[in-house]
């Protein structure tokens, strides 16, 4: 199959549309516009349009091919051409011929405004008031019509959403459920596990320490807890770790440090109080409690205080509380903004935390409004904010509701 070596400028418009459909461009145009786009898409590739050489196939095809598209081109200049005159031509004439008109129109309007302006007033107000009347009874049909649809559609939705809450409700009911009966689950086998150990274990320990010479320990019977004197620090420290674990019916949980402060000495002081343990028992269970770098803070108390229920909190405080941190808490709660990823339940979780952490010591009533404020004001969403402006929730979890109920409308409609 022969072949041809051409130039930019030498290429007709067929072979420039068929060069610039092989390369995915666009083939509408005069033969400038082609050679134009050709050049831009040549500079691209990185090579000289002027002395860029094209590989032509001279098949008959092709040549069929380049003609109809060459032809197809000519055409399209000249009926381009034909238009543009046509269109100037058309102008002149209408020109000319709006002229002509004009000048008719004003012999004529003179005579006939006169004997028409009667007529064409009493015309005109009779089509305008046919039309009025028209178009009002258009519009009321359309207006009862939209309404017909518009409460059909409120209430489809009205149910849809009722069935989707209502399903959510009941999912989330089996999934509290479920968790509800795993927790029972694990406190049973807990109770189980605490009431299998050995009965007489506490009972060999205290029968050891009284058989102990020059050790004179005393042990009261009901809640009270046991005093026992003895001499030296370890011998005591076992004699309060066997009285504890006689009374123990509940283990508290470790502490190492990296879970919050508050968090653990609610746990700590729940376990005590279901175990009923005195100050003694108390200081005892956290000290054994202590893992990890915790356990750094035994090395700068005295034995004294370490048996201190009240100084081991103090000192526990003043190193993982979260006392005068307020000002850091406010400052985070100002600035805490829904994340873009973030749900609604997680969100007004953290703005409940940085409120109480912000003003541990205001009402609860007070503290109630200034979450209800924050998670207002931390939305992402601004016509969830505005609904539940206009709603006026009364607390944070009435906050959240709301703000549920209202995404979860706007999804549905």
């Amino acid at each position: 199959m022969a072949s041809r070596r051409v130039l930019l400028k030498d290429l007709k418009v067929g072979d420039l549309k068929k060069i610039l459909e092989d390369r995915d461009c666009e083939i509408d145009g005069k033969k400038s516009v082609l050679q134009q786009r050709l050049r831009d898409v040549l500079h691209q590739e990185g090579e000289d349009p002027d002395t860029y050489l094209f590989e032509m196939d001279e098949d008959i095809k092709s040549v069929l091919r380049n003609m109809m598209l060459e032809n197809s081109g000519n055409l399209e200049e000249k009926m381009l051409e034909n238009t543009g005159n046509l269109k100037k031509h058309l102008e002149e004439k209408i020109m000319e011929n709006s002229g002509n008109l004009e000048e008719k129109m004003l012999e004529n309007t003179e005579t006939k405004m006169s004997e028409n302006s009667s007529n064409l007033e009493a015309r005109v107000i009779e089509k305008m008031l046919e039309n009025t009347g028209n178009l009002k009874k258009h519009l009321e049909e359309k207006i009862m019509e939209n309404s017909g649809n518009l409460e059909a559609k409120m209430l489809e939705n009205c149910v849809n959403l009722e069935e989707r809450l209502e399903n959510k409700l009941s999912e989330t009911k089996q999934q509290l459920d479920q968790k509800i009966r795993e927790i029972e689950s694990q406190f049973a086998l807990l109770s189980s596990k605490t009431d299998l150990s050995p009965p007489g274990a506490a009972d060999k320990n205290v029968g050891e320490v009284n058989s102990s010479p020059n050790k004179d320990v005393k042990i009261k019977e009901g809640k009270e807890s046991p005093a026992c004197s003895v001499a030296g620090d370890k011998e005591q420290h076992s004699i309060r770790h066997t009285t504890c674990e006689t009374k123990m019916r509940m283990k508290p949980p470790q502490f190492d440090g990296k879970t919050p402060w508050p968090n653990y000495l609610c746990q700590f002081e729940a376990a005590a109080k279901t175990n009923d343990w005195s100050m003694d028992e108390k200081a005892t269970a956290l000290t054994l409690a202590l893992r990890g770098d915790a356990t750094d803070i035994l090395q700068t108390l005295s034995s004294a205080e370490q048996a201190d229920y009240e100084q081991l909190i103090k000192h526990l405080e003043m190193r993982y509380g979260q006392t005068n941190l307020e000002h850091v808490y406010h400052s985070q709660l100002k600035n805490r903004y829904q994340k873009p990823s973030e749900t609604l339940k997680e969100f007004q979780v953290d703005i409940s935390r940085l409120v109480r952490l912000a003003y541990p010591a205001t009402p609860e009533a007070v503290m109630e409004r200034l979450a209800v404020q924050a998670f207002l004001d931390g939305l992402r969403d601004g016509e969830t904010r505005q609904a539940l402006i206009l709603a006026r929730p009364t607390n944070l979890v009435d906050a959240l509701t709301r703000a549920l109920e209202f995404e979860a409308a706007k999804a549905v409609c």
